[in-house]
């Protein structure tokens, strides 16, 4: 079974993980990482619940053959979009060392457990980011943001400037 990264709450008020940045990035993330990886984070679990893939990288249990027939589907096709918006209330909140991502919404909390736990349905649990997903969008987020430029002028900045002003530079 595939770890999960960072601290996860599951329970039907609340679905929530929060990742510690500075851990996967090797210093304190900016405001920008943050988002960029919140964003990459919320497209991941998407995309994996979306191609019917369990956070553990298995198949989701099939559905019913009355569910499939309603939602015009085989029953292999499972990836927990019919209607509402579970997967659309996904969200992030920024915290000291990271990120938070949660499902924004009473109703939405109440279905993503559900359907995480398998209390009333099959379990099939999608929710949250694995150690080497996390690890994975952290590289992107690193590797996206150039590295600040120190304020001030080179030397070679000075000799440029002097030169179009049509000055040279004596010792």
């Amino acid at each position: 079974m595939a770890k999960l990264a960072g601290k996860q709450i599951i329970t039907v008020d609340e679905m929530s993980q929060e990742i510690d940045l500075k851990r996967y990035i090797g210093k304190d993330p900016t405001p920008e990482q943050k988002k960029l990886f919140a964003e990459l984070a919320i497209e991941q679990i998407n995309q994996r619940t979306l191609d019917g893939k369990t956070i553990h990288n298995g198949k989701f249990k099939r559905y019913s053959k009355s569910y499939a027939d309603l939602k015009g589907v085989t029953r292999d096709s499972v990836d927990l979009f019919l209607d509402g918006d579970m997967l659309g209330s996904l969200d992030a909140e920024e915290t000291n060392k990271g990120v938070k991502i949660v499902i924004d919404g009473d109703l939405e909390t109440k279905k993503g457990f559900n359907h995480h736990i398998g209390d009333t349905l099959p379990k099939r649990p999608w929710f949250g980011l694995t150690t080497e997903e996390t690890r994975r969008i952290a590289d992107q987020v690193k590797d996206a943001i150039p590295e600040e430029k120190s304020e001030g002028f080179t030397l070679a900045d000075l000799q440029k400037a002097l030169a179009s002003l049509g000055l040279e530079q004596v010792d």
